[in-house]
């Protein structure tokens, strides 16, 4: 007969073993929610801060209710060599919108990184239609860039990201980085798994040292 504490000691020695060999995560989540969103508490970012947390990384949870803080947000990402950087906000095929209702064009986020000292490995957009070219397009443009883009593409109303989507889907992406790594298997791994579960057809970009290779292809 198993004792209580030997099962304790099993438990412990099973959870260790997963945790040495998941990859240490480096995850900044910068938020700009809306006022009707913090008031029902639909803060996406919180369920990433805590997935990470889970899976034994570091990370930091910022909310940036206007355009000078989230370049702050991108500065202390930059200094304290985040790989990931999660932008949690409203969006649409041409940029983004913060909690002040500042719009950012693609173009204008991408100015945003070109400052700072650390590039993130990972960008991924949290918002409708994050996953649009056009912040790929932006990018090419620029001296520097994220070597992943990582969002969902879905510009119908009926599959645009939600917050109940956002707070299923993003768990399968960073479990799946935690347990792989930030290789291209992983990614692809995280994208066909989370477009099985919802509408929102996410995909990864990976910059190829001239442009950026959508996965799913489209060629």
């Amino acid at each position: 007969m198993v004792s209580c504490g030997s099962r304790v000691a099993l438990r412990d020695y099973r959870l260790f073993t997963i945790l040495a060999v998941m990859k240490k995560l480096k995850t900044f989540v910068a938020e700009s929610v809306s006022p009707r969103d913090f008031y029902h508490r639909q803060w996406e970012g919180h369920v990433v801060e805590e997935i990470v947390r889970l899976l034994d990384g570091k990370t930091s949870y910022r909310i940036v209710m206007n355009e000078s803080l989230l370049r702050r947000a991108i500065k202390s990402a930059s200094e304290n060599a985040y790989d990931i950087f999660h932008l949690s906000c409203h969006g649409s095929d041409k940029g983004i919108r913060l909690s002040d209702k500042t719009r950012i064009s693609w173009e204008d986020l991408a100015d945003c990184f070109q400052q700072v000292s650390h590039m993130p490995t990972a960008l991924v957009l949290s918002s409708c239609v994050g996953g649009d070219s056009g912040i790929a397009h932006a990018f090419k443009e620029r001296q520097r860039r994220p070597h992943v883009i990582f969002g969902a593409e879905a510009t119908e109303e009926k599959h645009l990201l939600t917050f109940p989507g956002a707070c299923i889907s993003w768990p399968i992406l960073y479990t799946a980085l935690a347990m792989g790594g930030m290789t291209p298997e992983a990614f692809k791994d995280a994208v066909n798994k989370m477009n099985q579960i919802t509408s929102h057809r996410f995909v990864y970009r990976r910059w190829n040292g001239e442009k950026y290779r959508r996965y799913p292809s489209q060629e």
